[in-house]
């Protein structure tokens, strides 16, 4: 029965305590309050990983990115405020969850162990839904060849007249020969090629006929942005994510503005990262 202003809400979120004094109503308690069929709301944002500090920044309400799976396991306790909204949750969680499992793609030069099949279905999940993607797997267990047939997939469903696949591979100098020797060995119609500005310009390289996949290290990224920046991608694999893990460094800052339709990311040492 008491309406609160924007900062005596905020007033009551800081407060360690249920109950707080507020100048112009008192001693009032003020609880989240949900179904109670389905459980509060406390209860809800708690399973969201929020509070109700979280949502109510400075007593004004906050936006915050959350999983549409985690937002559709709550659409019992939605249901009794908006039943379009749960209704709608329910679909989409249904779309996330009945893509079918892809084949593996013809041209892959190699037997998938059953987890890196996993990883291969879990990467061609998040294309087929529009996502960008981590995949994150302990060295040496082959997050190199999973890639590969993950682009094969994407090289094998390309719409018709749409061109050859244009995909750019970013990881340590270190490890660009090791890109160069796996493309060649498990995926040889990928056609890779190290970038190299002094050989004249990349792009027509990667004409049709030619060089599909473009590896380059992260210096080269960083001083040739430019270039980078402007060519449209199919794929951008950032390999070793360690190297992009500042957010004001300037090779994260190329990195995020690579204008490319899937967008994936592989760590060795994901813990760490």
């Amino acid at each position: 029965d008491t309406t609160l202003t924007p900062d005596e809400i905020a007033l009551r979120t800081k407060a360690r305590g249920k109950w707080v004094s507020l100048p112009r109503h008192g001693w009032r308690r003020l609880e989240l309050v949900g179904d109670p069929a389905g459980g509060s709301a406390d209860d809800a944002l708690d399973r969201l990983g929020l509070d109700s500090a979280d949502v109510l920044t400075d007593g004004r309400p906050h936006t915050h990115r959350v999983h549409a799976l985690q937002l559709a396991s709550e659409a019992d306790l939605l249901e009794t405020r908006d039943a379009k909204l749960a209704a709608t949750l329910r679909e989409h969680s249904r779309t996330l969850a009945t893509q079918p499992t892809p084949p593996l793609p013809e041209g892959l030069r190699a037997t998938l162990r059953p987890y890196q099949q996993e990883g291969f279905h879990f990467l061609a999940h998040l294309s087929a839904l529009g996502l960008g993607g981590v995949l994150a797997d302990d060295m040496g267990l082959g997050k190199t060849v999973q890639t590969l047939a993950w682009l094969l997939h994407l090289a094998q469903n390309r719409e018709e007249g749409s061109g050859p696949l244009r995909v750019l591979v970013v990881c340590p100098k270190s490890v660009t020969h090791g890109w160069m020797v796996e493309t060649e060995r498990f995926a040889p119609s990928l056609h890779a090629l190290a970038y190299n500005p002094s050989l004249g310009d990349p792009h027509a390289q990667l004409s049709p006929g030619n060089a599909r996949l473009l590896i380059a290290n992260y210096t080269q990224l960083r001083i040739n942005a430019a270039w980078f920046k402007q060519q449209p991608w199919d794929a951008v694999v950032l390999d070793e994510g360690q190297f992009i893990k500042n957010p004001g460094s300037q090779v994260a800052s190329v990195a995020r503005a690579l204008l490319s339709k899937h967008r994936l990311v592989l760590t060795g040492t994901p813990i760490e990262n």
